[in-house]
């Protein structure tokens, strides 16, 4: 059972590094098509976005998400969803920055959801393979989700592209939550 939930852990881990290459990492790219490329706007953005995390990382040290693992990513993956749709849509850039605040929590509340399932479902013996799998996972999907993010956003409108993983993610979520495999996490 531990090994069907770590398989499905990094398989919702690697989907959801891929899908968050538009919101997160072509933000700069969003910001300077949208609302102008000055240095304050692009700052901003990235110094939002890493408060959310600290916030997100603050959150989650001390309130440690529900008792229900599934239901903590279920709920960090729903609201980066919501959060990448409403950037998406976003004409007003204090909005933008809120949202792209709220992301940065949504970020980490599921980065650490997902380290604790992991550290939790998996045998002492078999932690280093599984991280360094989940290093892999990163350092590959990653780019993979920058090469074909970036290309695309030159051809349909980046608003569009983010609307469309933020419903991903959320139908990720859904899958996280109904899964056979967490049910018991």
């Amino acid at each position: 059972h531990s090994c069907m939930v770590v398989r499905k852990t990094l398989v919702i881990y690697g989907l959801f590094v891929f899908l968050t290459v538009p919101a997160g990492y072509l933000s700069g790219l969003l910001v300077s098509r949208v609302f102008g490329d000055t240095y304050w706007y692009l700052t901003a953005v990235e110094l939002v976005g890493f408060g959310g995390m600290m916030l997100g990382g603050l959150l989650m040290s001390i309130w440690g998400g529900f008792k229900s693992r599934r239901l903590t990513l279920a709920t960090g993956l729903s609201l980066f969803g919501i959060m990448a749709i409403g950037m998406g849509v976003s004409r007003h850039f204090i909005l933008y920055l809120v949202l792209m605040a709220l992301y940065g929590i949504a970020l980490t509340t599921v980065q650490t959801t997902i380290t604790t399932m992991l550290q939790e479902n998996s045998e002492v013996s078999m932690q280093g393979r599984v991280f360094g799998l989940l290093g892999t996972m990163y350092a590959g999907f990653l780019p993979i989700g920058m090469a074909m993010f970036g290309p695309l956003a030159d051809i349909l409108p980046l608003q569009w592209i983010m609307v469309g993983s933020g419903i991903a993610l959320i139908v990720i979520a859904g899958i996280a939550y109904y899964s056979r495999e967490l049910k018991t996490i």
